[in-house]
């Protein structure tokens, strides 16, 4: 006569079971490059943006190519004085377009279909400056999203210096233009921009 299995053997050997399903496991992140100024990581896109996915990685993103649209995204601060015009900054410093590009481009060209570039760049010579993002393609167009836009302007107060956040968005340049969630152009996000790779 066969032994009886323990219920609580049962369940374990259930949960290994239904665990070893992909369904069940748990997506891991490749990290593409890891220093104190560049984290380029290929993930899932982050909570809280409109579902794309999957995208379409079919258009081969050269570094120089990546260099050349990280060079052409600026933004606008608000300004102190009302009315007056729009200032153009670019999102990047050379060196962090530099350090970016060959890195970003590598990412994209390795992300599966459900896989974004989250990335995080500073200047070597100031850490406390960076830029956090994600970017994927989708179709014939690189799309772009600024999560956050450090560029400290400090104040004196007594004898420390304190940082002021400004208020910003993405101005689109040329073959350029922001996400809109609306169709007719509405809805904008001014933190994502999309350019066009043909």
């Amino acid at each position: 006569m066969g032994s009886i299995m323990p219920t609580g053997s049962i369940m374990a050997t259930l949960l290994v079971v239904l665990c070893s399903f992909p369904a069940c496991s748990t997506p891991q992140n490749l990290v593409i490059h890891e220093s104190k100024a560049l984290s380029v990581v290929l993930r899932e896109m982050p909570a809280g943006y409109p579902s794309l996915a999957p995208f379409n990685y079919a258009h081969m993103i050269l570094p120089k190519d990546a260099l050349a649209i990280l060079e052409s995204v600026n933004y606008d601060a608000d300004s102190i004085v009302p009315f007056s015009q729009r200032q153009r900054q670019p999102v990047f410093t050379r060196l962090q377009a530099e350090f970016l590009a060959p890195e970003l481009s590598k990412a994209l060209n390795l992300a599966l279909p459900q896989e974004v570039a989250a990335f995080i760049v500073s200047d070597p010579e100031n850490p406390n400056q960076h830029t956090k993002g994600v970017a994927f393609v989708h179709g014939d167009e690189l799309h772009l999203i600024i999560e956050e836009l450090h560029k400290p302007v400090y104040r004196r107060q007594g004898n420390t210096y304190q940082q002021q956040t400004p208020r910003w968005e993405l101005l689109p340049g040329d073959k350029q233009r922001h996400y809109t969630g609306r169709p007719g152009g509405k809805g904008a996000i001014t933190n994502w921009v999309i350019t066009l790779l043909r």
